[in-house]
């Protein structure tokens, strides 16, 4: 990005463009005379040394000279107006001890800023000392940056680990990029979270822009941290830095398979493969920084490049070319290509890149003194304060999301979940599932969320909820083969939103409003007004509210909308079909089991009964069974013999299940033709269509487990 001419000097020996050079528009003796009017102000007069004190003074000499150079700050802004506006909230602030203090404290670092942002001098030696002092800081022209950050370990709920490689702060634009984003997260023993993203820029109090995000979700063998070991080899550095914990060590492991790629030649990538790479050979290039200017700038772009250039995203973006090339696949488009490229990265490990140190969770929110916190629990609205200023002023925007799963892990979901042990008896279950298993074995699926925008909304009063909203501009899902590297859409959804509303009482610090247990009076309230009251509507209510009372429970709604109209490929189309058949025939299995069961219960107890209920099952389901041969049965029969009886009715009702139920009523022609009605319906259609729910969350653990101090600003 190139540097504004007016906000920073010329470096020595460089020269600037006469269509870009900046015209001083004060003379040479205009920075003199004020200097020297100041000097005689100060040396007889009282008021003006506590106005050279206070900073304003000074910054208004700096501006001046800055101006007569060419190098002024806020170059756009007339000489005299910041100069005035400058002396205006001086002369205010003087009048109150504590907002002069105020304005002293804020004036004092705006004086070093604006010296380093105009006199080449002060930034040269600025840029120099901070080189030597700090060798893992990195200071080129207006931009400090870092690289070989620790990662941070998520130790509180769930286990996981985050990298970034790499951090710019601009701080003429007040803007921080952070390059390289590696995120892993276990949600389950057998379910994790792999994310990746090559940028996201924070503009302070602008917005937050993060570029395109590839995500996996993945299963079983395919996770990096399935197993991790009890930490007890940490080692905990003076300054709270960890080394070799559980997690670095899982990392460390799944990292290993993918600087070893051989399908990745460098040739491929255009630089060095991953296996000559690690975070300590970027280490030792960062310190080994020349403190010259054009020899930093040199060093920190090719920093920025080599952290682009071994990426997983970009690694994955070269196999698949190389694929491409091979097989003589069509060109993609970019948003194929993103699909490609996220479904490509699946059998990587969760962070390819991870440090040798890490910082935990836990000890960042212990940083402070429990003094601290324990002031600062006590003022929860200052909390709100903050919330409500930065969620304002940070709209949170995505270039695009894209989510993907294998479709071997969703087979074993299907299996587990659906399936079970009904194909083992079931040679139409078999079929199905071979259909299924056909369509998902080799494949990869992605979900891809385009142009997504976020906004949280967080009050000051407790009295009304936060709310959380996300904006998408269109929704694709993609089919990917990895072998072949094909890639077909497979759903398409014009657009969608959600909000989330959350209860004050959630946040942080905010336990003085959580509701207090319910006890009995409260339960004996909702049980009169579901018993007293004639109004439906009133009832389901209140018996939906006495549910929540009494597991002591709170709720985040949620609504979730999808724009229509959306197209749906054939072969998702003949997906669905088959998924819906199998669950119906799945669940006439198990109605014609429960059945038979409780028959066989029935008849255990109490022979007749029992007989009786066979009797009632038999003439609604089988009209073949006459009642004369269960009144025959009925009279002189044994226990056994009725046993035997309902063990040969429950083959004759799963055979005739399989004949009537399943040849007509899920028939493939039936279903298939219900699907199609459907999808084409939906092609057509203007308007949304979406849904809104109520997530259960329990508030023991928001309770306090021991009493605390009153607010002070509740």
């Amino acid at each position: 990005m190139p540097l504004n001419p007016v906000m920073f000097p010329r470096r020595h020996g460089e020269s600037r463009p006469n269509s870009i050079r900046a015209k001083p528009p004060l003379g040479i003796t205009t920075p003199l005379l004020a200097t020297a009017a100041v000097v005689a102000a100060v040396a007889t007069l009282q008021w003006p040394r506590r106005w050279l004190l206070s900073g304003c003074g000074v910054e208004s000499l700096v501006l001046i000279y800055g101006s007569r150079n060419g190098t002024r700050i806020l170059g756009n802004i007339p000489l005299w107006t910041i100069l005035a506006t400058l002396n205006v909230i001086y002369a205010v602030s003087s009048t109150s001890w504590l907002l002069y203090l105020g304005f002293t404290a804020f004036m004092v670092p705006c004086v070093g800023l604006t010296c380093l942002l105009q006199f080449t001098i002060v930034a040269d030696f600025v840029r120099k000392n901070f080189r030597n002092l700090l060798k893992q800081l990195h200071f080129t022209r207006d931009k400090i940056a870092l690289f070989n950050l620790p990662a941070m370990e998520i130790d509180t709920e769930v286990d996981g680990l985050m990298v970034i490689r790499g951090l710019t702060i601009q701080l003429s634009s007040l803007t921080a990029v952070a390059h390289g984003i590696e995120l892993g997260i276990k949600l389950a023993d057998d379910i994790e979270l792999a994310a990746h993203c090559e940028e996201v820029t924070i503009r302070l109090f602008r917005e937050i822009k993060v570029g395109d995000v590839l995500a996996n979700i993945k299963g079983g063998s395919e996770t990096t941290f399935a197993e991790i070991e009890e930490d007890t080899e940490d080692t905990n550095d003076d300054d709270g830095i960890f080394t070799n914990t559980a997690l670095l060590r899982a990392a460390t492991v799944g990292s290993e398979g993918f600087k070893d790629r051989p399908k990745l030649r460098e040739s491929l990538t255009g630089a060095q493969s991953m296996t000559n790479i690690s975070a300590g050979d970027g280490l030792d290039q960062i310190t080994t920084l020349s403190p010259d200017d054009a020899a930093a700038d040199q060093k920190y772009r090719e920093l920025l490049n080599e952290i682009r250039r071994t990426s997983a995203i970009y690694q994955s973006r070269a196999d698949l070319r190389q694929k491409a090339g091979v097989n003589g696949v069509e060109a993609l488009s970019e948003r194929q290509l993103l699909a490609a490229v996220c479904t490509g990265m699946h059998e990587l490990p969760s962070v390819p890149h991870p440090p040798e140190r890490s910082i935990k969770v836990t000890t960042l929110q212990n940083l402070s003194s429990p003094a601290t916190r324990r002031f600062l629990h006590r003022l929860p609205f200052l909390l709100r304060l903050l919330l409500m200023v930065l969620s304002y002023f940070h709209t949170i925007t995505f270039a695009s999301i894209s989510a993907a799963g294998s479709g071997k892990w969703f087979k074993a979901v299907l299996q587990q979940q659906i399936f079970r042990h009904y194909a083992d008896h079931n040679a139409e279950l078999r079929r199905l599932q071979r259909k299924i298993s056909h369509w998902l074995n080799d494949a990869n699926f992605c979900i891809q969320l385009i142009d997504v925008t976020g906004q949280t909304y967080v009050p000051l009063s407790t009295d009304y909820s936060s709310v959380a909203q996300l904006k998408l501009s269109e929704v694709v899902a993609y089919r990917t083969l990895p072998d072949s590297g094909s890639t077909a859409q497979v759903l398409r959804l014009g657009g969608a939103d959600a909000s989330f509303t959350i209860p004050s009482f959630l946040l942080p610090h905010h336990e003085h409003i959580i509701p207090p247990e319910p006890t009995k009076e409260d339960k004996a309230e909702f049980q009169v007004v579901i018993n007293d009251t004639d109004d439906k509507i009133k009832s389901v209510r209140a018996e939906s509210e006495l549910k929540r009372v009494l597991k002591d429970e709170t709720v985040v709604t949620m609504s979730v909308h999808g724009s229509l109209p959306a197209v749906l490929d054939q072969s998702l189309l003949n997906f669905v079909a088959a998924v819906v058949k199998a669950t119906k025939v799945i669940e006439f299995e198990k109605d014609a089991d429960q059945d038979v069961n409780t028959v066989e219960d029935d008849a255990s107890r109490d022979p007749v009964p029992g007989l009786e209920r066979v009797s009632t099952i038999a003439k609604s389901k089988f009209k073949a069974f006459s009642k004369r041969t269960f009144q025959s049965l009925a009279d002189g029969t044994t226990k056994e013999d009725i046993r035997q009886f309902t063990r040969d009715l429950n083959q004759a009702t799963k055979q005739g299940f399989k004949k009537v139920a399943v040849a007509g009523m899920v028939n493939d022609r039936w279903i298939a033709k219900m699907v199609g009605r459907v999808a084409a319906k939906l092609e057509q259609a203007q308007g949304e269509v979406g849904y809104t729910g109520d997530i259960p969350v329990a508030l023991e653990p928001y309770r306090p487990k021991e009493p605390l101090a009153a607010k002070l600003l509740p």
